[in-house]
């Protein structure tokens, strides 16, 4: 058993198989969201839903992306971009609600609600998808030497 990829086959690698793998099951959550809103509160209420979950997709894909792209470069401060991205995120969240609660589009456009039950939900569904992503994953744990860097195995040893 080996964590190579067949021959011929081309798999997303990093974030971008992490963020693809999370996006579906959230994108699904918010097109169900977004239904259920329009046969319950209407028109506001799945607008509402939709930019709630449009928005926690743009922010949780995105601080992925930027985790991986540090990860690649310089894996010593990948805790410290992490953490700093999820500062960042609850940010970016609570400045977009606010704008949008200023803006007045919360009175009769959208439902204030509805838009913050997408992201909680949108939230909920994104860590369990990464959770069970991140548990399904084949991560070595340790680089094994070429076969010739072996001393007992060298030819004439």
């Amino acid at each position: 058993m080996t964590t190579a990829p067949a021959a011929g086959t081309q798999r997303p690698r990093g974030a971008a198989r992490l963020v693809l793998r999370t996006t579906v099951p959230v994108g699904l959550s918010v097109v169900v969201l977004t239904l259920v809103g329009a046969l319950v509160g209407g028109s506001s209420a799945a607008l509402g839903a939709l930019v709630g979950g449009v928005l926690l997709l743009v922010v949780l894909g995105s601080s992925t992306l930027v985790v991986d792209l540090v990860a690649t470069l310089a894996g010593a401060p990948v805790l410290l971009v992490s953490v700093l991205t999820y500062t960042l995120n609850v940010v970016l969240v609570l400045l977009a609600l606010i704008v949008v609660q200023r803006s007045g589009l919360t009175d009769d456009a959208l439902s204030a609600p509805w838009l913050g039950g997408a992201i909680v939900v949108g939230a909920l569904v994104w860590t369990v998808a990464h959770v069970v992503v991140t548990l399904r994953a084949r991560i070595p744990l340790y680089d094994l030497p070429d076969r010739a860097a072996v001393p007992s195995e060298r030819p004439g040893a």
